[in-house]
């Protein structure tokens, strides 16, 4: 028997109470009926620092973004639900990315 695959979700906007988590978990019902493992990342639960390559040439990578990195590559796809803004990716989105 073939491993479920595993399926990281989350919401790209990070506004309270917007539709975007609503669909999220909606997908995330739909991934695991479908045999996905799947977690569901809440972004507010990894603050991420500014990017400073100063910081990371004199502290090394941020511990919260290596755990962020290291949740990402646990997982073999993705489910975002994300708004558009001004045609691009939302500032939480741009900032993971």
């Amino acid at each position: 028997m073939s491993r479920q695959p595993r399926i990281l979700a989350f919401a790209g906007s990070l506004r309270k109470k917007f539709r975007e988590q609503e669909i999220a978990w909606n997908c995330c019902r739909g991934a695991r009926n479908a045999g996905a493992e799947v977690t569901l990342l809440n972004l507010d639960d990894h603050p991420l620092p500014v990017y400073n390559q100063g910081i990371e040439d004199s502290s090394g990578f941020p511990d919260e973004a290596m755990e962020l990195k290291n949740l990402f590559l646990s997982h073999e796809g993705l489910l975002i639900a994300s708004p558009e803004y001004n045609g691009s990716l939302t500032a939480a989105l741009k900032s993971i990315y």
